[in-house]
Order: C-alpha cells, then sequence, then structure tokens
C-alpha cells in the first residue's frame, strides 16, 4: 500500500489563488447587492410613506363627510325613503371616523392619533347639533329651499383640522 496525501493537501492543491480579477469580481457583485439592498429599503420607505399619507388623507375625508351631513338632512325630501338613505349614509360615515380613530390609534404617533381624536369630537359636536336642528325643520319640497342660507359653525372643526394637519407634518414628515 502506498501512502496517500490527506483529503486537505489535496483540497488545497487544486484551489488556485484568487486573482486582481477574481477580487473585482467579488466587489463588483457584494457593491450591486448593497445597492439593490438599499434601493429597495428606499423604495418600501417612500411607500410606506404613501400609504399613511393615504391613510390621514382617507380619516380628514371623512371628518368632511360627517361635516356635509347636516345639509343632506336639511335638503331631504320628506320621504321614508331619502330619511333611509340619509340614515344609512351617517351612519356609514360614522363607521369611518371610528375606523380611522382606532387605525391611527394603532398606526400613528400618539399625537397625530390624539389630534384626530379632538377633530372627531370637534366634528361630532358640530354637526351633531346641527344634524339635529336639521331634522326638525321641514323636508324641502322646490328647489329654492335647497340654497341654504345659513352656514354650519365649523369653528371648533376648523382649529381641531388645523391641529391635525400641524400633528401629521410635525410627526410624519
Amino acid at each position: 500500500m502506498s501512502p496517500t496525501a490527506p483529503p486537505s493537501e489535496h483540497v488545497l492543491a487544486m484551489i488556485e489563488p484568487i486573482s486582481w480579477d477574481g477580487i473585482a469580481t467579488i466587489i463588483a457583485a457584494l457593491l450591486a447587492t448593497v445597492v439593490a439592498v438599499a434601493g429597495y429599503s428606499i423604495q418600501q420607505r417612500i411607500a410606506r410613506k404613501q400609504r399613511r399619507a393615504e391613510i390621514y388623507s382617507e380619516a380628514l375625508r371623512a371628518v368632511e363627510d360627517y361635516l356635509e351631513a347636516p345639509y343632506l338632512v336639511h335638503r331631504r325630501d320628506g320621504s321614508a325613503a331619502a330619511r333611509q338613505s340619509i340614515t344609512t349614509h351617517i351612519s356609514d360615515i360614522q363607521s369611518r371616523l371610528s375606523y380611522y380613530c382606532a387605525l391611527l390609534d394603532i398606526h400613528a404617533h400618539a399625537e397625530i392619533s390624539t389630534a384626530y381624536k379632538a377633530l372627531v369630537s370637534a366634528t361630532r359636536a358640530e354637526a351633531g347639533k346641527a344634524m339635529r336642528e336639521a331634522w326638525e325643520d321641514r323636508p324641502t319640497r322646490r328647489d329654492r329651499g335647497v340654497s341654504i342660507s345659513s352656514r354650519l359653525d365649523r369653528s371648533r372643526s376648523d382649529e381641531a383640522k388645523r391641529s391635525y394637519i400641524t400633528a401629521v407634518k410635525k410627526n410624519d414628515a
């Protein structure tokens, strides 16, 4: 029997030293990986920010829809179908307000969530009072009754909206 070289010496003899071309190829591959990961991370950060902006604006839209509800009530024609449609619409808006309160509680900065809750509270107080008054008014029977001579007092809601927007800009810029 002839002695054989240990396997480790045999393997080492088969590996050639790395050339500068090989080193450059490895560096290029590593650099491409870093650039790809960085690009992906930036893209994801931008997408998340855009999604949050959509949430903030949709939450604000729900508030604006609720502030418009007294005008819907005022313009109703007095039919049972109109009453049903309006109450269903207002209920849907209430649901969206609650949804965005919870969503912002879970995902947004505490200052944004608090500002949105204050906005919803002011909106419900102002629009709720105006809706109660509008339901007590006679239904609209003619086109001239559609025009609303008095504007809903939105001073608390407008101030709370400014605070909400400021909180979003400050904490999610």
